[in-house]
Order: structure tokens, then C-alpha cells, then sequence
């Protein structure tokens, strides 16, 4: 076991992290995130708007029945008025009374009828307008979607021969020190085994006792010991 193979797996570890990381960061990711919550925005405007519109054309369509049916009453009176079959005065004058309030109602119905189609109109355009950028969200939604399935492939298969690479440095690494490692390195992360730079650990907030300077220094070779100050493995 040599020092360049223990640092060798905590590289690699890092690696895997590293890769681990921008998988689960790739910018698509963000960009779809950001596409997805305007689009929820959006398509409540939408529905807003759809609802808006729809009502109002409720009430246009029920006006222009009811102008139907005053018009056709009113067309009735008439061919009574000019077919002949009124003969007396008061009824005559009854019955023009009639059309004419006929006639106004139909005429106050289609000016309504005729507002409430502009109104319809001028909420056309937004909807038109909205329902086209959800159109183009979506494209680009599916266009992040197919980016992310490219990058995570990419990166799995440099994850795989990674872990790969580890499995090989691990087999030469005493396992019980492998373990160790693999305790400690949750905490510590790349700075799990580090070296003794003659006076200290490299890695130790804290400087290190001159008894355990002296104890690691007497190691031999490049056994591992674990620094009694911080917990991580130290190599000299």
C-alpha cells in the first residue's frame, strides 16, 4: 500500500462527487425550472382570460336568442297590422304601441349584443397571444428535456468508467484502511487523507501537539496513522 494509491481513491472519490454534482445541477435543469413556473403563471392568465371570454359569449349568445324571438314577435304584430285582421282603432294603436317598444327592445339588444362582441374581440387577442408563448414554452421545454437526456448520458458513462477506476485502486488498499477511509470521508470529504508535511497535519485546523508530531514522524515508511487532533489519516 503506498501513499499514491490512497490519495488516488480520494481523488477519484472526488471525481464522482464532482460529476454526481453537475448532473444534478446542469443548467438545463434550472432554465426548464424557470420555463415551467412562467408557463403556471401564464396558463392561470390563460384561464382567466378563457373563463372572461366564454362568459361573455354566454350572454352574447342569450341576447341574440332573445333578439330572435322580440324580432319574430315583432314581424308577427306587423303582418297582424298590415294583413288586415286589426279593424279597430284602439286596437290598432295598441298594437303599434307594441312594435314600436318591440322594435326599441331589439334595437337595445343588439347594441348590447354588439358591445359584448367587441368585448370578445379585444379578449381574443391576448388569449391568441398567450396560448402562443405556452406553444413555444412547451417546444422549449422539450428542447432542455432532450439537452438533459444528452448531458446526464455523457456523464454517466464518465461516471461509470470512474467508479470503474476506483473499484481497481480500492482492490489495492488494505480493506481495513478502505474502511476507515470510508468512515471518515463523509466528514472530511477531499481532505480525508492527507499528508504530514514534517511538522503537522495538513489538514488540521488545529496545530499538532510536538508528542504527536514525534509519534508520526517515528512511523515507518508510508503507514497511515490517524492525526489525533482532527481524526483524518495522515500519510508521511
Amino acid at each position: 500500500m503506498t501513499l499514491h494509491e490512497l490519495l488516488e481513491i480520494q481523488r477519484l472519490d472526488l471525481e464522482v462527487r464532482q460529476l454526481r454534482h453537475r448532473r444534478a445541477n446542469l443548467p438545463q435543469r434550472s432554465s426548464s425550472e424557470t420555463v415551467a413556473n412562467e408557463m403556471t403563471a401564464r396558463q392561470a392568465k390563460l384561464d382567466e382570460l378563457t373563463f372572461e371570454r366564454d362568459d361573455r359569449l354566454g350572454d352574447q349568445q342569450r341576447l341574440e336568442a332573445e333578439v330572435q324571438v322580440v324580432r319574430m314577435r315583432a314581424e308577427g304584430d306587423e303582418a297582424r297590422l298590415y294583413g288586415g285582421e286589426v279593424n279597430g282603432i284602439k286596437e290598432l294603436e295598441a298594437l303599434q304601441h307594441e312594435i314600436a317598444g318591440l322594435r326599441e327592445r331589439q334595437s337595445e339588444l343588439e347594441n348590447r349584443v354588439l358591445t359584448l362582441m367587441e368585448q370578445v374581440e379585444e379578449l381574443n387577442g391576448p388569449i391568441e397571444g398567450l396560448a402562443e408563448d405556452q406553444m413555444a414554452s412547451e417546444a422549449l421545454l422539450e428542447r432542455f428535456a432532450a439537452e438533459i437526456a444528452t448531458a446526464e448520458a455523457d456523464i454517466d458513462r464518465e461516471l461509470a468508467t470512474v467508479l470503474e477506476q476506483r473499484k481497481v485502486q480500492a482492490e489495492l488498499v488494505d480493506p481495513a484502511l478502505l474502511s476507515e477511509y470510508q468512515r471518515l470521508e463523509p466528514s472530511f470529504g477531499s481532505a480525508t487523507i492527507v499528508q504530514f508535511d514534517g511538522t503537522g497535519c495538513v489538514g488540521c485546523p488545529s496545530q499538532m501537539p510536538a508528542v504527536e508530531v514525534d509519534r508520526i514522524r517515528r512511523r515507518a515508511g508510508d503507514d497511515p496513522t490517524n492525526c489525533q487532533e482532527c481524526g483524518r489519516i495522515v500519510l508521511h
